[in-house]
């Protein structure tokens, strides 16, 4: 199997965090309306749908095989099976959450930006203040993020004003690319200023590179907004995990969002050097877990934590972020706690 780890990995996203996708998909496939579905692995190694109607329990073949395949082509073809389900299923079926986040892109804005100011926050965390128009940028006062476009040499290349996500994506055909791109969420927001906080890895890419060299007056094109959190329905505790590419996400959310009367968040940090406390809010109550000699995204302490932790008895949200295989570990802990689907979004900012 090509890419294992990652098609797992996609797999348990899809069912976990895209479950209504994958319903509409094997719905489409069935002609049926079916109760639930979840994608399976074969014994043969084949790419499935277990679905269930009326307690009776089917499986569908994808027909998609995955010894040639690859992760990202599974992706291409899963949205294509999404998008034939659409065109079948029409406004019968609701629109999913994969859906609207192509809305929500097909609607984003670009914003031509320069760095005006920087701060080290943590060991690790570095805020990079950005100055420009943002008058036009709507946000939910939650996880929103944006795509952050700078030039891979700042010495060479000057950014456009009108330079866009389509000129971004323009560069998977050209042999040299000029810019580098990634998501990063917003800290604060005001209508000329976007402050935003950059984890400085030591296996940083494109953009960790840029940020740790980052100083006033270099050029960004920023495009978005787009979110995760969007929890189906109120709640009064709120818990919130995350290492510390998270953390900026989860500071805004459990700062401004007023749907909840107590929030309980878990924090992993290299050591109590890093902790960054919010300040004055007393139903807060933040965990701050230390990695100590770990290496990110692969030690157990985050995990460990939430096992000892006693779960409220009903009414609570989970929603987490960090390394991509580290929280599949902590959603499949939930899960097994018996924690439902619609009681929690765990997802995966980065991959190790």
């Amino acid at each position: 199997m090509k890419d294992s780890k990652e098609i797992t990995l996609f797999i348990d996203t899809y069912n976990s965090n895209h479950s209504d996708a994958v319903l509409m998909v094997a719905d489409y496939l069935s002609n049926n309306q079916n109760s639930s579905a979840e994608i399976i692995v074969s014994e043969k190694n084949q790419l499935n749908l277990k679905i269930m109607n009326n307690n009776v329990e089917g499986y569908l073949d994808l027909d998609f095989d995955l010894n040639s395949n690859t992760n990202d082509e599974l992706k291409t073809f899963f949205i294509g099976l999404i998008y034939q389900a659409r065109e079948k299923l029409g406004s019968d079926f609701p629109k999913t959450n994969i859906e609207k986040d192509i809305d929500k892109s097909l609607h984003s804005i670009s914003f031509y930006s320069e760095v005006s100011e920087t701060k080290i926050i943590s060991k690790n965390i570095k805020e990079i203040v950005f100055k420009g128009d943002f008058t036009k940028l709507e946000t939910q006062n939650g996880d929103d993020f944006l795509f952050v476009i700078v030039p891979l040499d700042k010495n060479k290349t000057i950014l456009d004003r009108d330079y866009s996500m389509e000129n971004y994506r323009k560069q998977t055909s050209e042999e040299i690319k000029i810019t580098a791109g990634a998501y990063y969420t917003i800290r604060n927001l005001s209508e000329d200023e976007i402050k935003m906080w950059f984890v400085l890895h030591s296996h940083s890419g494109n953009l960790g590179n840029w940020a740790e060299k980052a100083k006033t007056g270099d050029q960004a094109i920023l495009w978005g907004p787009r979110s995760m959190f969007s929890p189906s329905k109120k709640f009064s505790h709120l818990i919130l995990i995350a290492d510390e590419t998270g953390i900026p996400a989860m500071k805004v959310i459990s700062e401004n969002n007023k749907n909840f009367s107590k929030c309980t968040t878990f924090y992993e940090v290299i050591d109590e050097s890093c902790q960054i406390p919010t300040k004055g809010e007393n139903n807060i109550l933040e965990n701050w877990i230390y990695r100590e000699g770990d290496e990110p995204g692969e030690g157990e302490k985050l995990l460990n934590s939430l096992k000892v932790y006693e779960l409220p008895k009903n009414d609570f949200y989970i929603f987490g972020a960090g390394e991509a295989r580290q929280m599949m570990k902590i959603r499949k802990f939930f899960k097994n706690e018996g924690v439902a689907k619609e009681q929690m979004h765990i997802t995966g900012y980065w991959k190790k």
